[in-house]
């Protein structure tokens, strides 16, 4: 008799271990495919029009996949998002990239003068030019969890950045973590490149969501 039953734990085991491995086996194909839609959109856009949206379709996957969504058609429900949301994404990213540079201007500028004035200038710049780092984060995020205008999908990611201190510190260790394991492993450039920090800003993103949304529905607007 307790033969029989250490038989059945035996294979009770075995059913779990080989359920582990379908399932991280299902979520490596699935990610590695998200990947490939990512970078093979960049260039569907001749890369300069194809970032922002290939990255902002991205992320609407990454958070269908967070809520449960694991059955969509992936390419079909990609490239409608990809396609849709084409321009309005182009002029937003385009122009935080045009705030970003304008920062960076500012502080090769201020590196350039000596004096107590410009290195509180500095330290001014640097702390605005994080600031601007994360809402570059959020951006993505916010887009495709809120049905906002365009001005609020400008102003609303710096707002949440400034409201959101440990969720900040999460991405940014997150994506330490992520860049150190890509840069140690340069072949997984082509598989998880993208994929795996639109998957944790997005994480971190909707869990912010839903806390600032019990504290006040004032403070971010209406989600999609």
């Amino acid at each position: 008799m307790s033969g029989w039953r250490s038989t059945k734990e035996v294979i009770k085991l075995f059913n779990h271990i080989g359920s582990f491995f379908t399932e991280a086996s299902f979520w490596i194909w699935r990610m590695m495919q998200l990947n490939w839609l990512w970078l093979s959109h960049i260039l569907l856009g001749a890369v300069v029009l194809g970032m922002f949206p290939a990255t902002v379709a991205m992320f609407a996957i990454t958070r269908k996949w967070l809520q449960g969504g694991l059955d969509r058609p992936l390419f079909r429900e990609y490239h409608r998002y990809y396609r849709q949301n084409f321009w309005k994404v182009n002029g937003l990213g385009w122009i935080y990239l045009a705030t970003g540079a304008f920062l960076a201007f500012d502080l090769y500028l201020v590196t350039q003068i000596n004096g107590m004035i410009a290195l509180l200038s500095s330290m001014l710049l640097i702390v605005m030019s994080l600031i601007y780092l994360f809402s570059f984060f959020y951006l993505f995020s916010y887009y495709v969890h809120f049905n906002q205008t365009f001005k609020n999908y400008l102003i609303q990611p710096f707002i949440l950045t400034l409201l959101s201190f440990k969720q900040n510190l999460l991405i940014a260790i997150g994506l330490t973590l992520v860049g150190y394991l890509i840069y140690q492993i340069p072949g997984l450039i082509l598989f998880t490149l993208g994929v795996m920090p639109s998957y944790w800003v997005m994480k971190v993103s909707l869990n912010r969501f839903r806390e600032l949304q019990e504290q006040s529905e004032s403070i971010i607007g209406g989600t999609s």
